[in-house]
């Protein structure tokens, strides 16, 4: 499990213990503590013994240790300025095409209320109030380090992958629901008009792309890092 031995020798001495009463208190034997301190490796039960006897997290006696939020925040500051520029241009794009009056036609406000309900509707079902609440106040780590310990957020990745996939479910119910409709009423319709039915129903999928890719998949992607730096 890759126990530092430095740092088992160094968190021994600060807590003035000696070799013996450091077997004595985890329960290993002294030659283990001692081959520990020269080589470092180890089991997972040494790991947690250790860790127990010296009141401290397993991951702080591993060899490789994740870094600290500010070091993260400033080796990725640059990153993060890049992003938010970004963002920030796409915000400025969307509100010069409303002002030209051509952002009507990225918008549907039928297939927008839709997901808007439809996602945390299937999560409170499916998933139960608190991970809904969960996914909702978590929602911050799209700019900071994912938090909670690492069940919490092994939790918080199984429901965020549920909703990445809600989005393009929702999508789908709802050109399904469109194509039925287009079908039913096409005898009435012009050519125009179903070709303008058409293209309404890929919008949809444009709002779908835009959360799950823009959104839940970056945060995906960090707790799914963040677990994998602990395992």
């Amino acid at each position: 499990m890759d126990i530092s031995a430095e740092k088992l020798k160094q968190l021994r001495l600060d807590r003035g213990l000696s070799q013996d009463l450091l077997a004595k208190q985890s329960g290993l034997s002294l030659r283990t503590i001692q081959r520990l301190e020269q080589a470092g490796g180890g089991s997972p039960e040494s790991l947690l013994a250790l860790s127990a006897a010296l009141n401290i997290s397993p991951q702080a006696l591993r060899t490789k240790e994740l870094p600290p939020a500010s070091a993260w925040s400033f080796q990725h500051q640059g990153v993060k300025i890049s992003a938010l520029l970004l963002l920030v241009a796409l915000l400025l794009f969307l509100v010069s095409l409303a002002s030209s009056g051509q952002f009507s036609i990225y918008l549907d406000l039928v297939s927008l209320v839709f997901l808007i309900l439809f996602v945390p509707t299937v999560t409170l079902l499916a998933a139960g109030k608190q991970n809904l609440k969960l996914s909702v106040r978590h929602l911050g780590a799209l700019f900071t380090e994912p938090s909670g310990n690492q069940a919490e957020r092994t939790r918080l990745l199984a429901v965020y992958r549920l909703q990445y996939q809600l989005c393009y479910s929702g999508a789908l119910v709802i050109t399904l629901l469109g194509l039925i409709s287009l079908l039913h009423f096409s005898a009435e319709f012009d050519q125009s008009l179903l070709q303008s039915g058409i293209s309404v129903l890929s919008l949809p999928w444009l709002y779908a792309a835009v959360v799950s890719e823009i959104l839940l998949r970056p945060i995906i992607f960090k707790i799914q890092l963040s677990l994998k730096d602990e395992s």
